[in-house]
């Protein structure tokens, strides 16, 4: 730690005033508080990534900064260089943001949350990065279906003799999103996903890949993101389902809060249809039903919160399905929509 220190003051021209680690998880991330004896506050930060992964987050948070996105701003050190290098370990210094976390108790928290995420998207399209910077995307959806698909078939084969009263709750709604996966799996390989993939059609945009409450700062009327770990390039539903799975934890579905979520996101940054035709498939598909069976979340539910999860994830998947995309599939065919 003392060789940190060093060359914290080394690379940045300040003397340390007070240290305070905030987490420490060995191999996986490190956060402390740094006060300079001026008494200016940072963050230091390192997610043990490797130096190019380090930089693309940086370079991409400095970037969003100068097209208005309120962020935590990384911090240049005398060299010009957005992040060092210490004990072979890239580390990178940020604006200290002072306030409050942001809440998600309502459709007005989750509105507020959506808009800021809508603005993200809008003004990460078209970034320019230097050429030594290497972009970060998504894997690709077609393959990544295929593997939850597997998991959620692999779950329940694990698990279908169970007596379990969880095990039960969930065999009795696996098939549900077993097959609603298949159905996403299928409209998307008969979408334009390849040409998205293919930059043919022109939607490329940022997502911040862990959006939620408590990655907003509250201060002064104003919500500062924070927490850029999981940046990379993607479609907005991977967001959208990141803050609205969040919100249905203990707020029911509700068709009108997901139509005026949708209404503000797109508000803030609209969509091509064909972008939102792939936006939809992806939000039926059952991500959040796998990642609670391959992260096991629900062994730290009881059955009300389990049964309650898991009919909050099949009404937005039935709604999406039928409002979304079949709606859209009937206006393809010419077919008059009530």
């Amino acid at each position: 730690m003392d060789q940190l220190k060093q060359d914290l003051e080394k690379n940045f021209g300040f003397q340390i005033g007070t240290w305070d680690v905030i987490k420490h998880i060995k191999n996986s991330s490190f956060v402390a508080r740094v006060v300079t004896k001026e008494g200016i506050t940072y963050a230091l930060k390192s997610l043990y990534v490797k130096p190019e992964r380090q930089i693309f987050i940086a370079q991409s948070e400095s970037l969003l900064s100068q097209r208005g996105v309120k962020l935590a701003l990384p911090i240049s050190t005398l060299n010009g260089d957005l992040y060092m290098i210490s004990n072979r370990v890239p580390y990178v210094l940020y604006q200290w943001i002072e306030g409050k976390g942001s809440r998600l108790h309502d459709r007005n928290d989750l509105e507020s949350i959506v808009q800021v995420m809508g603005r993200l998207h809008n003004a990460s399209r078209e970034l320019q990065y230097p050429e030594s910077i290497k972009i970060y995307n998504h894997l690709n959806w077609k393959k990544e279906y295929k593997q939850r698909i597997k998991s959620i078939e692999s779950w329940f084969n694990k698990h279908k003799e169970s007596s379990n009263e969880k095990d039960v709750i969930i065999n009795n709604n696996i098939s549900f999103f077993y097959k609603m996966g298949k159905k996403a799996l299928k409209e998307l390989q008969k979408s334009r996903y390849q040409d998205f993939m293919k930059e043919l059609i022109s939607a490329k945009s940022l997502v911040h890949g862990d959006l939620h409450h408590r990655n907003l700062i509250y201060k002064d009327n104003t919500l500062t993101l924070i927490d850029f770990e999981d940046i990379r390039y993607d479609l907005p539903s991977k967001d959208l389902l990141r803050i609205y799975s969040m919100y249905t934890k203990k707020n029911p579905f509700e068709k009108k809060t997901f139509r005026s979520m949708m209404k503000i996101y797109t508000k803030n940054n609209p969509l091509p249809s064909d972008v939102k035709s792939i936006v939809s498939i992806d939000l039926f598909f059952p991500h959040i039903f796998e990642r609670m069976l391959r992260k096991k979340k629900y062994s730290r539910m009881n059955n009300d919160q389990l049964r309650f999860t898991i009919q909050q994830e099949k009404e937005k998947a039935l709604y999406v399905y039928n409002h979304y995309f079949k709606k859209q599939r009937n206006k393809e065919r010419g077919d008059k929509i009530d």
